[in-house]
C-alpha cells in the first residue's frame, strides 16, 4: 500500500480537503452501458479478442502500463475482474475511470470485495451500473456477476445463481459463453455452500471459461469440464489475453 493513501482518505475525511472520501461524486455513471453501445457502434469481422485484467487496488502504475501495453494488440474490449479500489472511496473510482479512459476499446468491471467497503458498492453501481451484466458480442456471451459471499454476511445469495441460471439459459447463435466474479468458488471468501450448485450449473450450461481474480496469483485448473482461470493482481505486470476463432478459444498470458 502507498504510504500516503491512508494519509489523504484521512484528510479528506476530516474536512482538510473538499471531498468526503466515500460521497457519490464525478461525471461517471453507468460506463458499461456506454461501454456496450461504443462496442457495438465499433464491431468488425474477424476473430473476437479481448484481455482480463487483475486486481487494480493501488497498483496505478503497474496498471498505468497494462493500459499502454495493450494499445499493442487489437482487443474488442477489456474486462477487469475486480477490486478496482482498496478502501471502495469516490477519489480512487475516480483514479481508475481515468486508466480505463485511456483504453482504447470499452472496457467492463465485476465488483470486488474491496469495492463494497464503505459507501464504496453505491459508487461502484453509479459509476458502472448493476453488479449483475451480461451481453453479448461476436457469438459469445458474456456475464458478469457479484461473488463476494463474505463481504454481505453470507446471506446464501451472493453470488445469484437463481440470475446466473436465467442468464446461461441456452440461446440459438451463441457459440462461447464466459463468465466473470471476482472471488473464485472454493475461496474462504465465496459461500461454500454454493460452490457445487456454481460449479455444477457451469458445466450444465457448457461455459467455456470462468474467470476470477481475488488471491493474486496465477491459477488454471478445470473443474466439472469447466476450465477455470484466476488472472494475476496487475502489480504482477500480466495479464489475459483470449482469443476466439470459430470453435476454438485461446488463453495467454501477457508480460508487460
Amino acid at each position: 500500500m502507498r504510504f500516503w493513501v491512508p494519509w489523504l482518505l484521512l484528510c479528506a475525511g476530516c474536512g482538510a480537503l473538499e471531498f468526503h472520501p466515500y460521497e457519490l461524486r464525478g461525471a461517471d455513471r453507468d460506463r458499461h452501458a456506454a461501454s456496450l453501445e461504443q462496442l457495438r457502434r465499433d464491431a468488425h469481422e474477424g476473430p473476437l479478442r479481448f484481455a482480463v485484467l487483475g486486481d487494480i487496488q493501488l497498483f496505478l502504475d503497474d496498471s498505468a502500463s497494462a493500459m499502454k501495453d495493450l494499445e499493442r494488440h487489437d482487443v474488442d474490449f477489456v474486462v477487469q475482474l475486480g477490486d478496482l479500489t482498496e478502501f471502495g472511496s469516490a477519489q480512487e473510482y475516480d483514479w481508475v475511470a481515468r486508466l480505463l479512459d485511456r483504453l482504447p476499446v470499452p472496457s467492463f468491471a465485476v465488483i470486488g470485495n474491496h469495492d463494497v467497503l464503505g459507501n464504496g458498492a453505491d459508487i461502484y453501481r453509479r459509476a458502472f451500473g448493476p453488479t449483475f451484466f451480461s451481453f453479448r458480442h461476436a457469438g459469445s456471451r458474456f456475464v458478469l456477476y457479484d461473488s463476494n459471499s463474505r463481504e454481505y454476511g453470507f446471506p446464501g445469495n451472493v453470488p445469484d445463481l437463481e440470475a446466473l441460471r436465467d442468464a446461461l439459459e441456452p440461446e440459438l447463435g451463441i457459440a462461447h459463453t464466459f463468465t466473470f466474479s471476482h472471488v473464485p468458488p472454493g475461496h474462504g471468501d465465496f459461500d461454500a455452500s454454493l460452490v457445487e450448485p456454481l460449479e455444477q450449473l457451469q458445466a450444465e450450461r457448457g461455459i467455456s471459461i470462468s474467470f476470477h481474480a481475488h488471491i493474486h496469483d496465477f491459477r488454471d485448473e478445470v473443474r466439472r469440464g469447466v476450465r477455470y482461470f484466476v488472472a494475476d493482481s496487475l502489480d504482477h505486470r500480466n495479464y489475459l489475453l483470449v482469443t476466439v476463432q470459430g470453435g476454438v478459444v485461446e488463453v495467454e498470458r501477457v508480460f508487460y
